[in-house]
């Protein structure tokens, strides 16, 4: 592996701190900055319009108790991060959802590394129910659920509060993947087994037991558990994926997978031009050059559309994406794979310096040929350890 950062590229577009897809930046804390899903905000907005609380609990009540329980997943989170942090590891964002919290590390830590970070959430809700527990006997309020037809308040709130905490920590120790105590059986599965299987195993018993939640709250008509169950299925497999991919992009260079073979536009070209090369071969987006530089990509997409707006002796110029990622042929495939995953534009240009410096292009790295490339490198490992008949 090349142990190699990659290089920013003026043409990489820049990472909004504002939002992301559907993600929208709030603050960051301890460097780590912190998103609220949309859904999350229509969740807030739902609770808010409610209107009283049962029992005749001020109306602000339900706000304030479903702000501190999404507080106390952001601390779960938060003791992923910093613990992650510990170990070398940075996370790329936290974001809130209305199911939970997702903390997005940068790589994924090694087996040591990642129980230790797995169990640092569920360890932050047990200290914040043993500060409350503290707190409530000090301050001589019952933690008790209140059956009372005018409850006390301050003592429910301190008594759900408390009681979320607990379920917080239970719930993620469930050995389900990819929750926190599917994380802990992953690990310590790969002291006796590749990461690989420990995960894939991880990852099959996490959606064993989905499916059993799924079935579980169709029959009782918990419509919540059952989005919950469709999600930890979903994550599961979809985690178990990128971690082979991982696996098998590990150890090789960006140039071992790229295509090498392609064809560009000129700025100058027409989309007339353009479509002739699109219907000549299997390439579906071009990089389009001014003499030597590289300035944008025309998409399939964006060809298509162009054709039907402007007609087909339009430029390509004006329709071609100015925005693209570049990697080096000698980056790792490892960290490449990573910002193709993250990339909004496709295909990734690979770029290496000329005799004076300047940037020429050398190859694309595709989803499509990536995919290929990883589907052959499985197909030559399990080869080599095929037993020889």
């Amino acid at each position: 592996m090349v142990d190699r950062e990659p290089t920013p590229s003026k043409h990489t577009p820049p990472a909004s701190p504002n939002h992301s897809g559907w993600t929208i930046h709030v603050v960051n804390l301890f460097g780590v900055p912190i998103q609220i899903h949309i859904t999350f905000i229509i969740l807030i907005a739902f609770v808010a319009l409610q209107g009283s609380s049962k029992n005749g609990e001020p109306p602000y009540f339900r706000l304030l108790l479903v702000l501190a329980m999404f507080a106390c997943v952001l601390l779960h989170e938060l003791g992923h991060a910093l613990v992650a942090r510990r170990h070398g590891i940075q996370t790329r964002s936290i974001i809130l959802t209305p199911i939970g919290g997702v903390a997005n590390l940068e790589k994924m830590p090694r087996p040591r590394e990642e129980l230790w970070i797995a169990l640092a959430g569920p360890a932050v809700n047990v200290a914040i129910a043993l500060l409350i527990y503290l707190g409530s006997h000090l301050a001589n309020i019952s933690l008790k659920p209140l059956a009372t037809e005018t409850p006390n308040s301050l003592a429910n709130f301190t008594a759900d509060i408390f009681t979320v905490n607990i379920v917080l920590a239970i719930f993620n120790l469930l050995p389900v993947f990819p929750m926190d105590g599917g994380r802990v059986l992953r690990s310590l599965l790969a002291h006796t087994m590749s990461e690989v299987q420990a995960t894939m195993v991880a990852a099959r018993i996490g959606q064993f037991a989905a499916t059993l939640f799924g079935l579980y709250a169709f029959v009782t008509g918990q419509w919540m558990l059952m989005v919950l169950a469709v999600f930890i299925y979903m994550a599961g497999g979809q985690e178990a994926n990128a971690f082979q991919t991982k696996e098998l992009a590990s150890g090789h260079l960006v140039k071992e997978a790229m295509m090498r073979e392609f064809h560009t536009l000129n700025t100058g070209d027409s989309l007339r031009v353009a479509s002739d090369r699109l219907l000549a071969g299997s390439q579906h987006d071009f990089p389009v050059v001014n003499g030597t530089e590289v300035v944008g990509i025309l998409s399939r997409s964006a060809l298509l559309q162009g054709w039907a707006q402007a007609g087909a002796d339009a430029y390509v110029a004006e329709f071609m994406n100015r925005s693209f990622l570049t990697v080096s042929p000698d980056m790792a495939l490892e960290e490449a794979t990573l910002q193709i995953q993250g990339a909004a534009t496709d295909p990734v240009l690979v770029m290496e310096a000329g005799r004076y410096g300047e940037p020429i292009l050398v190859g694309l790295l595709t989803q499509e040929n990536l995919l290929e490339f990883l589907m052959l490198t499985q197909l030559q490992n399990r080869a080599i350890n095929r037993p020889y008949p």
